[in-house]
């Protein structure tokens, strides 16, 4: 039997996630794309089973579609014509494989299927056909797209591309967008040149992906991406937070596909802190790198979380962690606790009152005449003791970390 044509043109981009919930993206050519798939389908021509050219068919010579997802689905194709009529291909009424549209996970199928009893054929009028694929988890109601009142068994309409992409997003806007996804395929019903043709396709990649893409200023999608246009001189922006953008215009042929390759350099995002410490003249370290003696000027470091190491002789070294947002001025500070020691100390009178920094710390007892302070801190310290009828004992000495330090005091009588 005689059937229309159907093309080839690679998978659509997909609009942005900007907006929380967006629907179905038109593309110039008025196909209808998925701003957040997350599966894939892909149909194609059998002249094109890569589907990255547009191949030619010859009027009546026999076509045969293929379709695969990589995900269960139901799936729905559709001819749209280079004169605007639309036909259904799937689901049809023809024979049990064009009733049932479910298609496996990674199963391709063909349509006409191996041993049908009709054909599709190239029909005129000459120009460039699209067949579209859409894949939804859920069975949809195509009943506005395509209807069986001229033919008992494939569906048809004279909606035209735009009414048919309008009618399209209608259905597939209020599905989940993890739900359904699209793809096109094109080819020409004549020679590519008398088609003149009149679109080709971008196909867009980013170091990282992930990037948004803009087209004219227009939003379509996220890298890696394909994405058809109308030919002629085109504006690519790519765009990634944390990057630099990068710009480029293109000049697409129709029937051609160019692609763009972005490479986005990382932006440095940066805030500012400076350090102080109690007591001051501590050296800090931030995330291993000495920045300076405390109080210090402040410094540039980079957006996101990091350690700043407080280390002063003779005092416990401090770590304290901090996070820094892009423009922001902070000051870090750190409390450094002395280290600590002993002091043994020996006196000859026993009952002499022991004041240790002018602090009341003990008695030297009889006898062995032996104390011993623990937990001093480091450093200098003044030390007097007194008692009745004694010459009272002022002196110094000094505390060194984690080791104990003897003194002897000798107090003679009045």
């Amino acid at each position: 039997m005689n059937y229309p044509a159907l093309s080839l043109l690679g998978l659509l981009s997909v609009l942005s996630a900007a907006s929380a919930q967006e629907g179905a993206v038109l593309s110039p050519q008025a196909i209808v794309v998925n701003p957040l798939p997350s599966y894939e389908v892909e149909v194609f021509v059998d002249r094109d089973a890569s589907g990255e050219v547009t191949p030619s068919y010859a009027v009546g010579e026999a076509i045969r579609i293929g379709v695969r997802v990589s995900e269960d689905a139901y799936v729905y194709l559709f001819n749209v014509r280079t004169d605007g009529s639309v036909n259904q291909i799937l689901p049809n009424n023809y024979d049990p494989e064009g009733q049932n549209n479910f298609v496996r996970a990674d199963e391709t199928k063909y349509f006409p299927p191996e041993g049908a009893a009709y054909e599709f054929q190239a029909a005129a009028p000459e120009g460039l056909d699209k067949v579209i694929a859409v894949a939804s988890e859920t069975q949809l109601d195509t009943s506005t797209l395509a209807s069986f009142g001229s033919d008992p068994n494939f569906a048809s309409s004279s909606l035209g591309e735009e009414g048919f992409a309008d009618a399209l997003s209608v259905i597939v806007t209020p599905l989940p967008q993890d739900d359904w996804v699209s793809d096109t395929a094109l080819f020409y019903v004549g020679s590519a040149v008398t088609a003149a043709p009149q679109y080709g396709t971008l196909s867009i990649t980013s170091e990282p992906a992930g990037a948004r893409v803009l087209v004219d200023d227009v939003f379509v999608g996220y890298t890696p991406l394909r994405y058809g246009t109308t030919s002629g001189d085109h504006t690519v922006n790519v765009e990634l937070e944390g990057y630099e953008g990068f710009e480029s215009t293109v000049s697409v042929l129709g029937g051609e596909t160019r692609d763009v390759q972005a490479s986005l350099g990382a932006v440095e995002r940066l805030g500012q802190a400076g350090f102080e410490s109690n007591p001051s003249g501590a050296q800090v370290y931030v995330d291993g790198q000495l920045i300076g003696t405390t109080p210090t000027a402040t410094a540039n470091l980079t957006e996101g979380e990091h350690q700043a190491r407080f280390v002063l002789a003779g005092f416990d070294d401090t770590s304290v962690y901090f996070t820094v947002s892009t423009g922001s001025v902070q000051v870090v500070s750190g409390e450094l606790r002395s280290q600590q020691g002993t002091l043994e100390l020996t006196g000859n009178v026993g009952g002499a009152i022991v004041f240790i920094d002018g602090q009341r710390v003990g008695t030297i007892p009889n006898g062995s005449g032996r104390l011993t302070f623990e937990d001093l801190e480091s450093g200098s310290h003044e030390i007097t003791v007194t008692a009745p009828g004694f010459r009272t004992y002022v002196g110094e000495f000094e505390v060194l970390p984690d080791q104990p330090t003897s003194l002897s005091v000798s107090q003679s009588r009045r």
